[in-house]
Protein backbone atom coordinates (compact mmCIF):
# COMPACT_ATOMS: atom_id res chain seq x y z
CA UNK A 1 0.00 0.00 0.00
CA UNK A 2 1.50 4.10 -0.89
CA UNK A 3 0.46 5.64 2.09
CA UNK A 4 0.68 9.07 2.99
CA UNK A 5 1.40 10.77 5.33
CA UNK A 6 0.88 14.88 6.62
CA UNK A 7 2.38 15.95 10.05
CA UNK A 8 3.13 19.35 10.81
CA UNK A 9 5.52 18.43 13.84
CA UNK A 10 8.09 15.76 13.10
CA UNK A 11 11.27 14.59 14.22
CA UNK A 12 13.73 16.59 15.46
CA UNK A 13 11.00 18.44 16.79
CA UNK A 14 10.47 17.03 20.80
CA UNK A 15 7.33 15.70 21.42
CA UNK A 16 5.22 12.39 22.16
CA UNK A 17 3.29 13.23 18.58
CA UNK A 18 6.49 13.50 16.13
CA UNK A 19 8.08 10.17 18.29
CA UNK A 20 4.58 8.40 17.63
CA UNK A 21 4.66 9.55 14.11
CA UNK A 22 8.15 8.29 13.14
CA UNK A 23 7.42 5.05 15.11
CA UNK A 24 4.22 4.02 13.19
CA UNK A 25 5.98 5.64 9.30
CA UNK A 26 9.18 3.28 10.44
CA UNK A 27 6.74 0.28 11.23
CA UNK A 28 4.80 0.51 8.23
CA UNK A 29 7.78 0.81 5.81
CA UNK A 30 8.99 -2.17 7.95
CA UNK A 31 5.91 -4.03 6.70
CA UNK A 32 6.57 -3.54 3.14
CA UNK A 33 4.40 -0.92 2.36
CA UNK A 34 5.39 2.49 0.76
CA UNK A 35 5.13 5.55 3.08
CA UNK A 36 5.46 9.25 2.15
CA UNK A 37 5.90 11.66 4.73
CA UNK A 38 5.58 15.52 4.10
CA UNK A 39 6.73 17.33 7.01
CA UNK A 40 7.80 21.21 8.28
CA UNK A 41 11.88 21.96 7.61
CA UNK A 42 13.36 22.40 10.74
CA UNK A 43 15.73 24.65 8.60
CA UNK A 44 13.20 26.45 6.49
CA UNK A 45 14.78 24.58 3.40
CA UNK A 46 12.92 22.24 0.98
CA UNK A 47 15.00 18.91 1.11
CA UNK A 48 14.15 15.25 0.24
CA UNK A 49 15.64 12.79 3.08
CA UNK A 50 14.66 9.09 3.68
CA UNK A 51 14.45 8.51 7.77
CA UNK A 52 14.26 4.67 8.28
CA UNK A 53 12.40 3.74 4.88
CA UNK A 54 10.16 6.49 5.47
CA UNK A 55 10.61 9.14 1.80
CA UNK A 56 10.26 12.15 4.16
CA UNK A 57 9.59 15.66 2.00
CA UNK A 58 10.49 18.75 3.81
CA UNK A 59 8.29 22.04 3.19
CA UNK A 60 9.83 25.53 3.77
CA UNK A 61 8.60 27.07 6.98
CA UNK A 62 9.11 29.70 8.56
CA UNK A 63 9.66 30.71 12.59
CA UNK A 64 6.89 30.63 14.24
CA UNK A 65 6.63 33.27 17.18
CA UNK A 66 5.66 30.46 20.20
CA UNK A 67 6.86 27.57 21.04
CA UNK A 68 10.60 26.00 21.18
CA UNK A 69 12.08 26.21 17.42
CA UNK A 70 8.41 25.61 16.41
CA UNK A 71 8.20 26.28 12.48
CA UNK A 72 5.12 26.06 10.22
CA UNK A 73 4.49 25.69 6.67
CA UNK A 74 2.26 29.00 6.49
CA UNK A 75 1.11 28.96 3.98
CA UNK A 76 1.75 25.47 3.08
CA UNK A 77 3.44 25.09 -0.42
CA UNK A 78 3.74 21.97 -3.02
CA UNK A 79 1.07 19.95 -1.59
CA UNK A 80 -0.54 19.45 -4.46
CA UNK A 81 2.88 18.81 -6.30
CA UNK A 82 3.55 16.22 -3.28
CA UNK A 83 -0.04 14.40 -3.53
CA UNK A 84 0.49 14.26 -7.48
CA UNK A 85 4.23 13.01 -7.55
CA UNK A 86 3.52 10.52 -4.29
CA UNK A 87 -0.03 9.42 -5.67
CA UNK A 88 -1.11 7.93 -1.98
CA UNK A 89 -3.94 4.84 -1.70
CA UNK A 90 -4.36 6.83 1.57
CA UNK A 91 -3.58 9.99 3.54
CA UNK A 92 -3.11 10.22 7.13
CA UNK A 93 -2.86 13.12 8.67
CA UNK A 94 -2.40 13.94 12.53
CA UNK A 95 -3.13 17.34 13.24
CA UNK A 96 -5.01 20.52 12.25
CA UNK A 97 -2.86 22.97 11.70
CA UNK A 98 -1.55 24.21 8.46
CA UNK A 99 -0.20 21.40 6.57
CA UNK A 100 -1.91 18.58 8.09
CA UNK A 101 -5.10 20.54 7.53
CA UNK A 102 -4.27 21.69 3.79
CA UNK A 103 -3.63 18.46 2.47
CA UNK A 104 -6.51 16.61 4.00
CA UNK A 105 -8.03 19.16 2.08
CA UNK A 106 -6.49 18.67 -0.87
CA UNK A 107 -6.15 14.83 -0.76
CA UNK A 108 -10.40 14.86 -0.43
CA UNK A 109 -10.83 16.86 -3.26
CA UNK A 110 -8.71 14.65 -5.42
CA UNK A 111 -10.78 11.66 -4.19
CA UNK A 112 -8.21 10.45 -2.13
CA UNK A 113 -9.31 8.74 1.45
CA UNK A 114 -8.19 10.67 4.02
CA UNK A 115 -7.46 9.24 8.21
CA UNK A 116 -7.23 11.98 10.31
CA UNK A 117 -5.36 11.24 13.94
CA UNK A 118 -5.79 13.65 16.17
CA UNK A 119 -2.87 14.34 18.84
CA UNK A 120 -4.86 17.85 20.33
CA UNK A 121 -7.59 19.85 21.55
CA UNK A 122 -8.25 23.20 22.68
CA UNK A 123 -6.84 22.93 26.13
CA UNK A 124 -3.86 21.39 24.90
CA UNK A 125 -3.01 24.27 22.10
CA UNK A 126 -4.00 26.65 24.04
CA UNK A 127 -2.28 26.54 27.19
CA UNK A 128 -1.16 29.74 27.65
CA UNK A 129 -4.37 31.65 27.11
CA UNK A 130 -5.86 30.30 30.50
CA UNK A 131 -5.23 32.90 32.31
CA UNK A 132 -6.94 35.57 30.06
CA UNK A 133 -10.73 34.65 30.75
CA UNK A 134 -11.82 36.01 27.28
CA UNK A 135 -9.54 35.77 24.52
CA UNK A 136 -9.39 31.50 26.02
CA UNK A 137 -13.29 31.53 25.48
CA UNK A 138 -12.74 33.10 21.97
CA UNK A 139 -9.98 30.99 20.76
CA UNK A 140 -11.16 27.59 22.36
CA UNK A 141 -14.93 27.75 20.43
CA UNK A 142 -12.47 28.84 16.92
CA UNK A 143 -10.12 26.10 17.41
CA UNK A 144 -12.60 23.73 18.19
CA UNK A 145 -14.35 25.12 15.49
CA UNK A 146 -11.60 24.41 13.33
CA UNK A 147 -10.77 21.07 14.42
CA UNK A 148 -14.36 19.53 13.35
CA UNK A 149 -13.99 21.20 10.31
CA UNK A 150 -10.78 19.56 9.50
CA UNK A 151 -11.62 16.12 11.11
CA UNK A 152 -15.18 15.95 8.79
CA UNK A 153 -12.72 16.04 5.67
CA UNK A 154 -11.64 12.70 6.98
CA UNK A 155 -13.08 9.19 5.84
CA UNK A 156 -12.32 7.71 9.31
CA UNK A 157 -10.66 9.63 12.57
CA UNK A 158 -8.84 7.82 15.49
CA UNK A 159 -7.46 9.54 18.60
CA UNK A 160 -5.06 7.43 21.14
CA UNK A 161 -7.18 7.47 24.36
CA UNK A 162 -10.63 7.25 25.29
CA UNK A 163 -10.18 10.11 27.29
CA UNK A 164 -8.27 12.23 24.16
CA UNK A 165 -12.11 10.95 21.95
CA UNK A 166 -14.12 12.30 24.93
CA UNK A 167 -12.52 15.61 24.60
CA UNK A 168 -13.12 15.54 20.91
CA UNK A 169 -16.90 14.87 21.48
CA UNK A 170 -16.51 17.94 24.25
CA UNK A 171 -15.06 20.19 21.29
CA UNK A 172 -18.72 19.52 19.52
CA UNK A 173 -17.03 16.40 17.48
CA UNK A 174 -20.07 14.22 16.13
CA UNK A 175 -18.94 11.39 14.27
CA UNK A 176 -16.83 8.19 14.70
CA UNK A 177 -13.76 8.05 16.44
CA UNK A 178 -11.60 4.57 16.66
CA UNK A 179 -9.26 4.75 19.77
CA UNK A 180 -5.66 3.44 18.81
CA UNK A 181 -3.11 4.12 21.23
CA UNK A 182 0.20 5.53 19.84
CA UNK A 183 2.43 2.42 20.31
CA UNK A 184 6.08 1.56 21.56
CA UNK A 185 8.10 -0.19 20.53
CA UNK A 186 8.34 -2.52 23.84
CA UNK A 187 11.40 -4.48 22.44
CA UNK A 188 13.17 -1.65 22.44
CA UNK A 189 11.95 -0.38 25.80
CA UNK A 190 12.10 -2.99 28.18
CA UNK A 191 13.40 -3.73 31.73
CA UNK A 192 17.11 -4.60 32.52
CA UNK A 193 20.63 -3.52 34.55
CA UNK A 194 21.65 -0.15 34.63
CA UNK A 195 24.31 0.84 32.13
CA UNK A 196 27.35 2.39 34.32
CA UNK A 197 28.79 3.98 31.44
CA UNK A 198 25.70 6.36 31.39
CA UNK A 199 25.43 7.22 35.26
CA UNK A 200 28.96 7.95 35.13
CA UNK A 201 28.84 10.15 31.53
CA UNK A 202 25.28 12.12 33.25
CA UNK A 203 27.61 12.88 36.28
CA UNK A 204 25.28 11.05 38.17
CA UNK A 205 25.88 8.84 41.40
CA UNK A 206 23.99 5.69 42.67
CA UNK A 207 21.36 7.62 44.59
CA UNK A 208 17.60 6.69 43.30
CA UNK A 209 16.61 8.60 40.58
CA UNK A 210 13.50 10.32 39.98
CA UNK A 211 12.86 10.96 35.92
CA UNK A 212 10.95 13.11 33.65
CA UNK A 213 11.51 12.73 29.64
CA UNK A 214 9.77 15.31 27.22
CA UNK A 215 9.41 18.96 26.28
CA UNK A 216 9.82 21.77 29.35
CA UNK A 217 6.97 23.77 27.78
CA UNK A 218 4.05 25.29 30.45
CA UNK A 219 1.47 22.91 29.66
CA UNK A 220 3.47 20.34 31.49
CA UNK A 221 3.52 21.67 34.93
CA UNK A 222 7.28 21.34 35.75
CA UNK A 223 7.18 24.06 38.67
CA UNK A 224 5.03 21.37 40.50
CA UNK A 225 7.40 18.48 39.69
CA UNK A 226 10.19 20.64 41.21
CA UNK A 227 8.20 21.67 44.16
CA UNK A 228 7.61 18.35 44.71
CA UNK A 229 11.20 16.98 43.97
CA UNK A 230 12.37 19.68 46.96
CA UNK A 231 10.09 18.26 49.29
CA UNK A 232 11.01 14.64 48.30
CA UNK A 233 14.53 15.59 48.56
CA UNK A 234 14.34 16.91 51.77
CA UNK A 235 13.44 13.63 53.61
CA UNK A 236 14.93 11.18 51.02
CA UNK A 237 18.69 10.79 49.98
CA UNK A 238 17.43 10.68 45.76
CA UNK A 239 18.64 12.53 42.89
CA UNK A 240 16.63 14.08 39.93
CA UNK A 241 17.06 13.87 36.52
CA UNK A 242 15.09 16.35 33.68
CA UNK A 243 16.10 15.17 29.89
CA UNK A 244 14.23 17.46 27.41
CA UNK A 245 13.62 20.78 25.80
CA UNK A 246 11.75 23.34 25.39
CA UNK A 247 11.05 27.38 26.22
CA UNK A 248 11.09 26.89 29.90
CA UNK A 249 14.18 25.35 30.55
CA UNK A 250 16.50 28.37 31.56
CA UNK A 251 13.33 29.48 34.17
CA UNK A 252 12.67 25.82 35.63
CA UNK A 253 16.38 25.81 35.58
CA UNK A 254 16.71 28.87 38.31
CA UNK A 255 13.51 27.84 39.81
CA UNK A 256 15.55 24.44 40.94
CA UNK A 257 18.30 26.44 42.33
CA UNK A 258 15.90 28.61 44.43
CA UNK A 259 14.15 25.46 45.72
CA UNK A 260 17.52 23.91 47.25
CA UNK A 261 17.71 21.45 44.27
CA UNK A 262 21.55 22.03 43.77
CA UNK A 263 23.45 19.16 43.75
CA UNK A 264 20.45 16.94 43.56
CA UNK A 265 19.16 17.74 39.84
CA UNK A 266 20.34 17.39 36.64
CA UNK A 267 19.46 19.05 33.46
CA UNK A 268 20.49 16.78 30.55
CA UNK A 269 18.75 18.33 27.48
CA UNK A 270 17.46 16.10 24.83
CA UNK A 271 18.65 12.40 24.82
CA UNK A 272 19.31 10.70 21.79
CA UNK A 273 17.85 8.08 20.65
CA UNK A 274 20.33 5.13 21.44
CA UNK A 275 20.49 6.79 25.03
CA UNK A 276 16.81 6.83 25.55
CA UNK A 277 16.06 3.30 26.80
CA UNK A 278 19.34 3.23 28.69
CA UNK A 279 18.41 6.32 30.89
CA UNK A 280 14.65 4.59 31.90
CA UNK A 281 16.71 1.84 33.07
CA UNK A 282 18.94 3.75 35.24
CA UNK A 283 15.81 5.39 37.19
CA UNK A 284 13.45 3.99 39.90
CA UNK A 285 10.22 5.83 39.44
CA UNK A 286 9.07 8.05 36.77
CA UNK A 287 7.47 11.22 37.93
CA UNK A 288 4.82 13.20 35.53
CA UNK A 289 2.50 15.72 36.59
CA UNK A 290 1.21 17.14 33.27
CA UNK A 291 -2.38 18.00 33.38
CA UNK A 292 -2.97 17.63 30.07
CA UNK A 293 -1.71 14.37 28.37
CA UNK A 294 -3.67 12.84 25.65
CA UNK A 295 -1.56 9.71 26.14
CA UNK A 296 1.64 10.29 27.07
CA UNK A 297 4.26 8.13 25.19
CA UNK A 298 7.00 9.10 27.55
CA UNK A 299 5.12 7.23 30.59
CA UNK A 300 4.50 4.45 28.13
CA UNK A 301 8.11 4.33 27.69
CA UNK A 302 8.84 4.52 31.41
CA UNK A 303 6.31 1.70 31.80
CA UNK A 304 7.63 -0.58 29.38
CA UNK A 305 11.38 0.05 31.07
CA UNK A 306 9.81 -1.51 34.20
CA UNK A 307 9.52 1.44 36.09
CA UNK A 308 6.80 2.37 38.55
CA UNK A 309 4.80 5.83 37.50
CA UNK A 310 3.43 8.88 39.72
CA UNK A 311 0.78 11.01 37.57
CA UNK A 312 -1.15 13.76 37.65
CA UNK A 313 -4.63 12.36 37.76
CA UNK A 314 -5.52 14.94 34.56
CA UNK A 315 -5.86 13.93 30.85
CA UNK A 316 -5.46 10.30 29.84
CA UNK A 317 -2.48 9.51 32.35
CA UNK A 318 -5.60 7.50 34.49
CA UNK A 319 -5.71 5.26 31.34
CA UNK A 320 -2.31 4.18 32.10
CA UNK A 321 -1.64 4.53 35.74
CA UNK A 322 -3.66 2.35 38.04
CA UNK A 323 -3.18 3.14 41.76
CA UNK A 324 -1.62 0.78 43.52
CA UNK A 325 -1.09 -1.97 40.85
CA UNK A 326 1.61 0.43 39.07
CA UNK A 327 1.99 3.46 40.67
CA UNK A 328 0.04 6.35 41.97
CA UNK A 329 -2.48 9.29 40.36
CA UNK A 330 -2.25 12.59 42.49
CA UNK A 331 -4.20 15.36 42.51
CA UNK A 332 -3.18 18.36 39.85
CA UNK A 333 -0.71 20.92 41.33
CA UNK A 334 -0.27 19.25 44.57
CA UNK A 335 3.21 18.96 45.55
CA UNK A 336 2.63 17.38 49.10
CA UNK A 337 0.86 14.28 47.38
CA UNK A 338 3.39 13.94 44.64
CA UNK A 339 6.11 14.04 46.69
CA UNK A 340 4.22 11.31 49.52
CA UNK A 341 3.80 9.29 46.66
CA UNK A 342 7.33 9.29 45.47
CA UNK A 343 8.85 8.53 48.72
CA UNK A 344 6.21 5.55 49.21
CA UNK A 345 8.21 3.80 46.34
CA UNK A 346 11.39 5.44 47.32
CA UNK A 347 11.18 3.46 50.64
CA UNK A 348 9.99 0.05 49.83
CA UNK A 349 11.82 -1.69 47.21
CA UNK A 350 9.67 -4.65 46.77
CA UNK A 351 6.78 -2.32 46.28
CA UNK A 352 8.60 -0.44 43.26
CA UNK A 353 9.55 -3.99 41.70
CA UNK A 354 5.82 -4.84 42.16
CA UNK A 355 4.31 -2.19 40.65
CA UNK A 356 7.64 -1.96 37.72
CA UNK A 357 6.47 -5.21 36.84
CA UNK A 358 2.94 -4.47 36.35
CA UNK A 359 4.05 -1.48 34.30
CA UNK A 360 6.29 -3.53 31.96
CA UNK A 361 2.76 -6.12 31.31
CA UNK A 362 0.49 -3.16 30.84
CA UNK A 363 2.75 -1.51 28.37
CA UNK A 364 3.02 -4.58 26.55
CA UNK A 365 -0.91 -3.79 25.61
CA UNK A 366 0.19 -1.38 23.81
CA UNK A 367 3.00 -2.55 21.64
CA UNK A 368 3.59 -0.90 18.45
CA UNK A 369 2.77 -4.10 16.25
CA UNK A 370 -0.70 -4.02 17.37
CA UNK A 371 -0.58 -0.15 16.73
CA UNK A 372 0.83 -0.80 13.06
CA UNK A 373 -2.00 -3.49 12.42
CA UNK A 374 -4.65 -1.40 13.49
CA UNK A 375 -4.01 0.98 11.13
CA UNK A 376 -3.26 -0.94 8.53
CA UNK A 377 -7.51 -2.46 8.96
CA UNK A 378 -8.17 1.76 9.35
CA UNK A 379 -6.24 2.69 5.97
CA UNK A 380 -8.02 -0.26 4.46
CA UNK A 381 -11.72 0.04 5.35
CA UNK A 382 -10.82 4.08 4.34
CA UNK A 383 -10.14 2.88 0.84
CA UNK A 384 -13.26 0.74 1.18
CA UNK A 385 -15.13 3.49 2.04
CA UNK A 386 -14.46 6.02 -0.35
CA UNK A 387 -14.77 3.53 -2.91
CA UNK A 388 -17.78 2.83 -2.01
CA UNK A 389 -19.12 6.71 -1.86
CA UNK A 390 -17.72 6.84 -5.53
CA UNK A 391 -20.21 4.27 -6.43
CA UNK A 392 -23.00 5.90 -4.86
CA UNK A 393 -22.25 9.05 -6.63
CA UNK A 394 -22.07 7.42 -10.07
CA UNK A 395 -25.13 5.82 -9.15
CA UNK A 396 -26.83 9.19 -8.33
CA UNK A 397 -25.76 10.66 -11.39
CA UNK A 398 -26.98 8.22 -13.56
Amino acid sequence: MKIGIATDFYYPWIGGPAAAIRNLGRGLAERGHRVELLAPSPDGRFALEDDGGIAVTRVPTIRAPVGYNLRVAFPPRGISRWLDRTAPDVLQVHHPFPLSAATAFAARRRGVPVVATNHTVPACSLWGLQNVPLAYRTATWAFAAWLRRVLASADLVTTPTATAAGMLREAGYRGEVRVISNGLDTERFHPGPADESLRIRLGLDRRPIILYTGRLDPEKEMDTWLRAAAEAGRQADVQFVVGGEGTDRLRLEALAHDLGLAGRIRFIGYVSEQELPVLYRLAAVYLMLAPVELQSISSLEAMSSGLPVVAAAAGALPELVSPGLNGYLVRTYDRAEASSAVLKLLTDAPLREMMGKASRQIALRHDLGRTITAYEQVFDESRTRRGHRRVERVAAAG
